[in-house]
């Protein structure tokens, strides 16, 4: 076999630049958003609703987004996402200049941040497997998703954290500044046309036909309908705890917010090698044990972290969750790009999506909730029966995978 030494090409490495500088602005904001947060308001439940916002336009916008993939350049979606991301930011970075911004403030910046996300991402992913081969999804996805957790976890929090401590501005500045670059970046990638069966069919087809045409063949797809609804419990329970984690590490592991990015990175380290031995993994076990095993890695270490004190055995926990939530996310996104139709590609990840983050959403809430009303480690503790949950339901119902 030589696949494994078959090279990615220069579109691909052309698009993961794009990738890695978004995903780097992207971990500014998740090191520097949490602190504003705490900075603005106390309450667990005002934290909890920043990051809840930002999931939620997933709700609102997800479907117009899968259909926007399938009927235009991807490229070109991504140019104008984070566009619209960089002018949101300035927005917000006012306000943070003139001492006006509140919790309200901060979660619409969030929202329309999280729209714009939309966006981008249900593009980039129906980009992918027009730029590389089938047989190379899950190294390509795993490059991607690890350099991912490099921004968004490692370097970019650690950044965002400390550009923090100078200002409440200067995290919101740079990370405006590198969307710029990924603008630039994304300027250089190859025009990739939608597929030509829906941009015939774009012109006699009922709008909302076409949208909901995602939704109809994963409900029934009975593959990709357990995956979807795993992941769904998945992001619901991780959301419950990671949306109070910045409160918790101060409390209850004495971790300073000044040094959590720190936490953040010493997670992001796990999740790098999760993605990267994705590849591995999956050729040598099957769909349906990985994703299983995954699942409780994403889960069972936060209950974990409640037990300890320890701010090095939390950071430790955290590796060993990101891990599992960077193997579930290359395992099952390659499995929907080799089992989607290309012309579907876009709806369907829409459709996935809003399952995941409106679980997120409701998840974050929930956490800020129960945190706020009963004790601030209990959405830590509820995680592991959720992802046990998830991992049963997928060796039990998830059917193998039928011959194309």
């Amino acid at each position: 076999m030589t696949t494994a030494a078959e090279p990615l090409g220069a579109p691909f490495w052309r698009f993961w630049a794009s990738a890695t500088a978004a995903n780097l602005a992207d971990g500014i904001r998740a090191g520097a958003f949490p602190l504003i947060a705490a900075a603005l308001t106390g309450s667990p439940f005002g934290v909890a609703l920043v990051a809840a916002c930002q999931q939620g336009a997933w709700l609102v916008f997800g479907l117009g987004a899968g259909l926007l993939a399938d009927r235009r350049s991807p490229g070109r979606v991504l140019v104008v996402a984070d566009a619209i991301r960089v002018i949101a930011l300035a927005v917000l970075l006012t306000t943070l200049a003139l001492d006006t911004a509140t919790i309200p403030i901060l979660a619409g910046i969030a929202f329309v941040l999280g729209a714009a996300e939309t966006f981008r991402d249900t593009s980039a992913q129906s980009m992918l497997p027009r730029l590389v081969s089938e047989r190379q999804l899950e190294r390509a996805n795993g490059r991607l998703f690890g350099t991912e957790i490099v921004g968004n976890e490692f370097i970019g929090p650690l950044l965002g954290a400390a550009l923090f401590g100078i200002a409440f501005t200067v995290p919101v500045a740079v990370d405006a500044a590198v969307l710029v670059a990924a603008v630039l970046l994304v300027l250089a990638l190859p025009r990739t046309a939608p597929p030509a069966r829906c941009a015939e069919q774009a012109g006699t087809a009922r709008l909302r036909t076409e949208i909901l045409r995602g939704a109809r063949w994963l409900l029934n797809h009975p593959r990709q309908r357990v995956i979807s609804a795993a992941g769904a419990v998945i992001c619901f329970a991780d959301a419950a705890w990671w949306s109070v984690l910045v409160l918790y590490s101060d409390s209850a592991l004495g971790v300073p917010m000044a040094a959590f990015g720190a936490l953040l990175a010493a997670g992001a380290v796990g999740g790098t090698l999760g993605a990267l031995g994705s590849e591995r993994l999956a050729a040598r076990f099957g769909v349906r044990p990985l994703l299983a095993a995954a699942a409780l890695s994403t889960g069972l270490p936060a209950v974990l972290i409640a037990l300890t004190d320890s701010p090095f055995a939390a950071g430790a926990l955290l590796a060993v969750s990101s891990a599992g939530f960077a193997l579930w996310n290359v395992v099952a996104l390659s499995a929907r790009q080799r089992e989607t139709p290309p012309e579907l590609l876009g709806r369907v990840t829409a459709v996935h999506r809003i399952a995941l983050y409106g679980s997120g959403m409701a998840g974050a809430l929930a956490g800020g909730w129960i945190a706020g009303s009963v004790a601030l480690a209990a959405p830590f503790h509820a995680a592991g029966p959720l992802v046990a949950l998830a991992a049963i339901g997928l060796l039990v119902a998830l059917p193998p995978r039928s011959a194309p």
